[in-house]
């Protein structure tokens, strides 16, 4: 392979995409996937504004010391993302929807809580 010629992200690699649709199926949300996103829309994208810094928190809060730890650590993380938190998320994304897409009309904007 030419050293000068970029690599795509992992997660952009076709082996991967076709993984994550075979595993995933029609609930994938994303470049490629069953329901668009707008890139690069953090304002509008729940990873963003809510699930990273969540799990950040959780697993960080006493750093695990061993890889395996941290494995366990993320996916016990993931686990305690409650249906009630999921629900408050997606009255967030409307939220944002109606503040970034529809009042700005698509321009850059703050969002306070």
């Amino acid at each position: 392979m030419d050293p000068t010629r970029r690599r795509p992200p992992p997660h952009k690699v076709s082996s991967v995409q076709q993984y994550i649709r075979d595993t995933f199926q029609q609930q994938v949300i994303g470049y490629g996937g069953y329901a668009e996103w707008p890139p690069r829309s953090p304002d509008l994208n729940p990873l963003d504004f809510f699930l990273w810094g969540y799990i950040k928190q959780r697993v960080y809060a006493t750093p695990p010391p061993t890889l395996q730890e941290l494995r366990n650590c993320i996916t016990d993380a993931c686990a305690s993302v409650s249906p009630a938190m999921l629900y408050n998320v997606q009255r967030e994304v409307q939220s944002r929807v109606q503040m970034g897409c529809i009042v700005a009309e698509g321009h850059n904007f703050e969002h306070e809580r």
